[in-house]
C-alpha cells in the first residue's frame, strides 16, 4: 500500500469528510461499512475481482458465525464460534492456498487482526462484559473498520462498539490532533522505516554473504525499521479513526526506552500484548499460582505469540526467548518495580537491549539456519576493532546513495526519536493537542518537509501486514 499515492490521500480525505458531513445514523453506518470493503479494491494495487470477492467472503464468513453465536450466548454456541474462527485463521495461516482459475489466492488482508477482534468479542460476551450487538451492520464495521484491519491496533468490542452509535463531532481540536498523528506516523513509515528497509534487505537476503559488524548493524537497523513501520502505521490508523470521531488507544509507548523486559512489553504492540494477557495468560491462571505454574503460563503465552506470527522455528524461538527472559526477570526481581540498585538497573537494561536485538535477528531471518549463520559470521574480523566497525558501515551503506541517503535517515531520525524520548513518560497525543499555534505551525512545516523531501523512493509493504 502506497501511503503517498493519490488514491490513498483521496480516500483518507474523502471518507471522514463525507461521514462527518451527513448526520443520519443509517447513512453513516452503511457508508462506513461500504467504505471499509471498498478500501481493499480502491487502495491496494492490482487486486482482481476474484481476490476482492475472496477477501470479502473471508471477512464475512467468520463474522456472521460469531455474530449469531454471540447472540445465542450459550456454552455450545461459544465453542462453535471459537472453533470456526480458529479453524479459518489456522487454515489460512498454515496451509498453502490453491489457485482459482489461474489466480493465486492470498491470505485475506488483516486476517490475524479481525480474527482477534472476533475472538475477544465472543469471550467478552460470554463473560458478560458486553451485551451481544443486535445490529449486524455495526458489528461488521467493528470487525472490518478499514484504518484498523490491516495491522491493528486490535480493538475490543467493549471499547469500539459503543462509539459507533455516538461518534464524536469533528471540531478544530479533533481535526488538528488527528492530522498531527497521521503526519507523525507518515514520517516514521514512509521516511524512516522505508529508507531503513533499503539497508536491511540486502543483508538479510537469502543469498547474502555479508559478515562482520554489518550483520550487527543490520539487526539494529531492522529493530528501528519494524518499530517505525508498525508504530507509524498505528499512528496513521489512530489519527484517521479520530477524524471519524472514534478514540483508539495507543499501541506503542516508546518501547526502546524500557529498562526491563516487562516494561518493554507494556510499551510494544500494546493491543496485542494485552490481548494475549487477557485471553491466554489470565485464563491459564496468570500469576495467581505457584512460581513454576506462573513461569509455565508465561512460556505458553509467548510461544503462542510466536506461533501467531508464523509456524517456522524462527518465530517459535523468538517467542520462547522473550518468555524465558520474562521468567528470568521475575525470578531475579520478584518485586514488580524490577532492579533496585543503579548498577543492577544499568546491567539489566543492557541485557534487555541485547535480548530484544537478538530476538529481532531470528524474527527477521528467513530460516533458523540463516539466523545462526549471521550470528556466527558477525564476529569475523572482530580482532581488529577499527577495521571491523568501519567495514561494517561501508558494507551497510554500499547499496545506498552515500551521504544523501544518510542525511535522509539521520535528520528526521534524530528529530523523531528525540521528541519521543523526551515524551517517553507522557501521553504523546495529549502533548500534541496542547501545542500552541506557533509550535503547531512548526510541527506541520517540519513533518511535511520530511515527507516530501526525504520519503523513500520505493514504498515498502507493512511488515505486520503479512501477519
Amino acid at each position: 500500500m502506497d501511503f503517498l499515492s493519490y488514491k490513498f490521500i483521496f480516500f483518507l480525505i474523502l471518507t471522514p469528510v463525507v461521514f462527518q458531513a451527513v448526520k443520519a445514523p443509517a447513512f453513516r453506518k452503511w457508508f462506513l461499512l461500504l467504505a471499509s470493503f471498498a478500501f481493499y479494491g480502491f487502495v491496494f494495487k492490482e487486486i482482481s475481482y476474484v481476490k476482492f470477492a475472496w477477501q470479502a467472503a473471508w471477512i464475512l464468513a467468520p463474522s456472521l458465525v460469531v455474530y449469531f453465536c454471540a447472540k445465542s450466548n450459550s456454552r455450545a454456541s461459544f465453542y462453535i464460534g471459537l472453533i470456526f474462527t480458529l479453524a479459518v485463521f489456522l487454515s489460512f495461516k498454515y496451509i498453502p492456498l490453491p489457485k482459482f482459475r489461474g489466480v493465486e489466492l492470498l491470505v485475506p488482508i488483516g486476517l490475524s487482526f479481525y480474527s482477534f477482534r472476533l475472538l475477544s468479542y465472543l469471550a467478552d460476551v460470554r463473560k458478560g462484559e458486553i451485551q451481544p450487538e443486535n445490529d449486524l451492520v455495526y458489528f461488521l464495521i467493528y470487525v472490518s473498520f478499514f484504518p484498523l484491519v490491516i495491522s491493528g491496533p486490535i480493538q475490543r468490542g467493549t471499547d469500539f462498539l459503543p462509539q459507533l452509535r455516538d461518534p464524536k463531532r469533528l471540531d478544530r481540536e479533533r481535526t488538528d490532533l488527528g492530522l498531527k498523528q497521521i503526519f507523525w506516523g507518515l514520517v516514521k513509515k514512509v521516511v524512516l522505516a522505508d529508507n531503513l528497509a533499503v539497508l536491511v534487505k540486502p543483508v538479510f537476503a537469502t543469498d547474502a554473504s555479508f559478515g562482520g559488524f554489518v550483520n550487527v548493524l543490520a539487526v539494529i537497523a531492522f529493530s528501528l525499521q519494524i518499530y517505525c513501520d508498525f508504530s507509524g502505521y498505528s499512528d496513521i490508523a489512530i489519527g484517521l479513526a479520530r477524524l471519524f470521531g472514534f478514540d483508539i488507544k495507543e499501541n506503542f509507548r516508546v518501547p526502546y526506552c524500557s529498562t526491563t523486559l516487562k516494561e518493554f512489553w507494556s510499551r510494544w504492540h500494546i493491543s496485542l500484548s494485552t490481548w494475549f494477557r487477557d485471553y491466554v495468560y489470565f485464563p491459564l491462571g496468570g500469576g495467581r499460582c505457584g512460581k513454576f505454574r506462573r513461569s509455565l503460563n508465561v512460556m505458553i503465552t509467548f510461544l503462542l505469540s510466536g506461533l501467531w506470527h508464523g509456524s517456522t522455528l524462527t518465530f517459535i524461538f523468538w517467542g520462547g526467548l522473550h518468555g524465558l527472559g520474562l521468567v528470568m526477570e521475575k525470578l531475579f526481581f520478584p518485586d514488580k518495580t524490577g532492579p533496585k540498585h543503579k548498577l543492577t538497573k544499568i546491567l539489566w537494561a543492557v541485557f534487555v537491549v541485547v535480548l530484544v536485538l537478538f530476538g529481532w535477528l531470528f524474527f527477521k531471518a528467513e530460516s533458523f539456519s540463516q539466523a545462526i549463520t549471521m550470528l556466527t559470521s558477525s564476529i569475523q574480523g572482530i580482532g581488529q576493532p577499527l577495521a571491523y566497525v568501519s567495514r561494517g558501515f561501508s558494507d551497510l551503506l554500499g547499496e545506498s546513495n552515500g551521504i544523501i541517503f544518510v542525511i535522509k535517515l539521520v535528520i528526521p531520525g534524530i528529530f523523531v526519536f528525540a521528541v519521543e524520548h523526551c515524551l517517553r513518560n507522557k501521553d504523546i497525543p495529549a502533548t500534541f493537542a496542547k501545542m500552541n499555534v506557533p509550535i503547531t505551525f512548526l510541527f506541520y512545516l517540519v513533518t511535511l518537509s520530511f515527507i516530501l523531501l526525504f520519503h523513500a523512493m520505493e514504498q515498502q509493504e507493512l511488515i505486520y501486514g503479512k501477519f
